[in-house]
C-alpha cells in the first residue's frame, strides 16, 4: 500500500504490513519519497515488495494493534481479539483506503490482503517472500521471527481467514495448512483503475491550495465509472461547516456526511467546494458539468439538501446557457426562502400542536395586493409543482436537482408539508376575539 524510494540502493519498496518490510525499511533507511497509496513514478527503478504467509501476518497485525508498540503510550485498539479484528476487516463500510485515520480504518488497511488492487502488487517487478533469503543485491536484515508452525486457531477463524486471503493463497504459493511456501508466486493480475489511482491529490494527503486548485481534483477527462461504483467508506458525520485552507483536508472533512454514499457525490462536492472559492477554475467547472451531465438522477437522490442548494447555486453561477442557469437559480431561491421562514418559526414563533386545533386570524391581505393561501382548498402548491416538473424535466442535467429540492420540501417539516397535509380538512375553528387579545398581550410581554 504506502510505498517508498531509496537512493541507495535505488529502489522502490511497497511496505505490505506484517511482511518483514518495516524492519527492512529501518535498514534502508531515510526514503527520499513517499506515497501513502497512489502507484510511485519510478518506472525504471527495481519495485520490490515482500510478501508473508497469510496466516502469519494476520497474527502480527493483530499483535500490533492489540498491544503497546515503542512509539505509543498505549494499543490502538486494547484486547482486540482475532474475531473482532476479521468483523472489522469483513465490514464494506471501513474505509482501506488511508481517506479516514481512525484505528478501525488503520486496522482494515493493514489486513486487507497482500493481493488487493491497492496494494500494488501487481506492478511490482520482484515479489519476495519473507520467509526466504533475500537476494544478495538487496541489504540484510534481522527479520522478524516465525514460527516453523502456525498459530493455532479455532476453526471458525481459520477457516474466515482461508476464505478472505483465497487469491493470497492461490497467487502466492501459500498453503493454509503449511507455513512454507508449496508453489512458485504467479503473476499478479492487473487489476481496473481505482478511485484511489485516479484520485491521488486526495488519498496521498496532499498539501493543496487554492492557487493551484486544479490540482486537488481528477482531471476533467477521468473515467467516472469507479467513483459511482464505490462508496465513502467509515463512520457517519455531522454536517462540517468549517473552512480549511488545504483544499484536501477540507474534502477529508466533508467525508462524514457522504458515508455510504457513492464516491462521486463526495467528488462532486470537492468539485462545488473549489468554485465557490475560484470561479475560474475551468478544470472544476468542467469536471461539475461532466459528473452532473452523467449522473444527475442518481446524485440528486442521494446527496444532502445543503449540497442541493449548493449545485443549484453553482448551476446559476456557471449553467451552459440562460436556460440551466434559470433552472439553478429557481431551485437555489426555493430552498434558501424555505431556509429562512423555516428559521424564523423556529427562533421566533411560539410552538403549536400540529395540526392546529384553533386559527388565529381568518385570512385575509398580506402586502402588496397578495392575500393569504387558502390552506384547506387551494390549489397553488400542486399547480406549482407540477408545473416545476414540466420544466425540470426539460433539462436532465440540471433539472433533477431543482425537482429534488421541492421533494425534499414535502418530504420534511416545512410549510409545503404541513399545508399540503391540511388539504381537505376541515377548517379549525377561530380562537374567541377576546382570548386572541389576551394571548397577543401575553406573547408580545414575552417576545
Amino acid at each position: 500500500m504506502t510505498s517508498y524510494r531509496y537512493a541507495n540502493p535505488d529502489l522502490v519498496l511497497l511496505d505490505i504490513p506484517g511482511t518483514g518490510a518495516a524492519e527492512l525499511r529501518a535498514v534502508l533507511g531515510a526514503p527520499v519519497e513517499r506515497r501513502r497509496v497512489t502507484r510511485m513514478e519510478a518506472p525504471d527503478l527495481p519495485l520490490i515488495a515482500l510478501v508473508a504467509h497469510p496466516f502469519l501476518r494476520f497474527a502480527r497485525v493483530l499483535e500490533a494493534f492489540a498491544t503497546p508498540q515503542e512509539r505509543a503510550t498505549a494499543p490502538r485498539l486494547p484486547g482486540l481479539t482475532a474475531e473482532a479484528a476479521l468483523d472489522i476487516l469483513e465490514n464494506p463500510r471501513a474505509p482501506l483506503d488511508h481517506s479516514r485515520a481512525y484505528p478501525q480504518a488503520q486496522l482494515k488497511a493493514a489486513l486487507a490482503p497482500q493481493t488487493h488492487p491497492i496494494r500494488h502488487l501487481h506492478r511490482a517487478t520482484r515479489v519476495l517472500r519473507a520467509e526466504e533469503p533475500l537476494p544478495e543485491d538487496l541489504p540484510s536484515f534481522t527479520a522478524p521471527e516465525r514460527p516453523e508452525t502456525l498459530p493455532e486457531v479455532p476453526a471458525e477463524i481459520r477457516e474466515r481467514l482461508t476464505r478472505i486471503y483465497t487469491k493470497d493463497f492461490e497467487l502466492l504459493g501459500y498453503a493454509p495448512d503449511c507455513v512454507a511456501p508449496r508453489r512458485a508466486i504467479a503473476q499478479i493480475p492487473t487489476p481496473a483503475p481505482h478511485v484511489w489511482d485516479l484520485w491521488p491529490a486526495f488519498f496521498d494527503h496532499q498539501d493543496i491550495r487554492i492557487e493551484t486548485a486544479a490540482e486537488a481534483l481528477p482531471p476533467p477527462d477521468v473515467d467516472l465509472t469507479p467513483f459511482a461504483d464505490s462508496l465513502v467508506g467509515g463512520r457517519r458525520g455531522n454536517t462540517w461547516a468549517g473552512r480549511e485552507p488545504n483544499l484536501i483536508r477540507h474534502f477529508r472533512k466533508l467525508q462524514p456526511e457522504f458515508a455510504d454514499q457513492s464516491r462521486l457525490a463526495h467528488l462532486l462536492a470537492a468539485a462545488v467546494v473549489i468554485l465557490r472559492r475560484d470561479p475560474n477554475c475551468t478544470e472544476a467547472a468542467e469536471l461539475f458539468h461532466k459528473i452532473t451531465d452523467g449522473y444527475s438522477t442518481q446524485l440528486a437522490s442521494e446527496m444532502k439538501l445543503r449540497w442541493l442548494v449548493s449545485i443549484t447555486d453553482s448551476f446559476a453561477d456557471h449553467g451552459r446557457d440562460q436556460a440551466q442557469r434559470a433552472m439553478g437559480i429557481a431551485g437555489s431561491l426555493l430552498a434558501n426562502t424555505l431556509k429562512l421562514s423555516e428559521t424564523e418559526r423556529r427562533l421566533y414563533a411560539v410552538p403549536r400542536p400540529w395540526p392546529p386545533q384553533r386559527r388565529l386570524a381568518g385570512g385575509g391581505p398580506l402586502f402588496d395586493g397578495m392575500i393569504t393561501y387558502w390552506v384547506e382548498k387551494g390549489e397553488m402548491i400542486t399547480l406549482m409543482t407540477e408545473r416545476l416538473e414540466r420544466v425540470c424535466a426539460d433539462d436532465p442535467q440540471a433539472g433533477p436537482f431543482t425537482r429534488e429540492i421541492l421533494r425534499r420540501a414535502h418530504r420534511n417539516n416545512t410549510v409545503y408539508r404541513r399545508l399540503t397535509e391540511l388539504a381537505g380538512q376541515t377548517p379549525p375553528p377561530l380562537l374567541d376575539a377576546e382570548l386572541t387579545e389576551e394571548l397577543s398581550k401575553l406573547t408580545s410581554d414575552l417576545l
